[in-house]
């Protein structure tokens, strides 16, 4: 009888522990910068994370995620330029520093580097020489 309670006791802990590390991540914890803008177009925009990224080529690039939940299809060139402004300049001010400002605006908020089929996104890429942001083909 207790091997048999020890029994599901343990399978308990595995099912527990399973369930710990394969459960999704909330958006809190995908998100957890707050800091919420109207940008040019009267959105709302949620900065939801900057992520540092190294490339093949050793270059760093500042990925700066912005939350848009009402985001329908590709944002505005305007909102791109705004985030990148508001958003990707202070990002570029980390050593090393990044080479480019990629800003991803997006409906929903996922995480980095995961597939995010049905979930809206709008990419633009950024070179910051001195303190402005020009727009690059990414």
């Amino acid at each position: 009888m207790a091997r048999i309670l020890l029994l599901i006791a343990g399978l308990g802990l595995i099912g527990a522990a399973a369930y710990w590390f394969l459960a999704a991540p909330s958006a809190a914890e995908i998100c957890p910068l707050d800091d919420s803008r109207t940008a040019p177009s009267g959105r709302t925009l949620d900065l939801c994370d900057v992520v540092y990224e190294i490339q093949p080529n050793n270059d760093v690039w500042a990925v700066v995620r912005v939350l848009d939940a009402g985001l329908q299809a590709n944002a505005g060139q305007d909102d791109h330029d705004w985030v990148c402004e508001t958003w990707g300049l202070a990002a570029m001010e980390k050593e090393p520093r990044p080479t480019r400002v990629v800003v991803q605006i997006m409906a929903e908020p996922f995480v980095r580097g995961e597939p995010a089929p049905g979930i809206t996104q709008a990419i633009e890429a950024y070179s910051a020489p001195g303190d402005t942001c020009q727009w690059e083909l990414l």
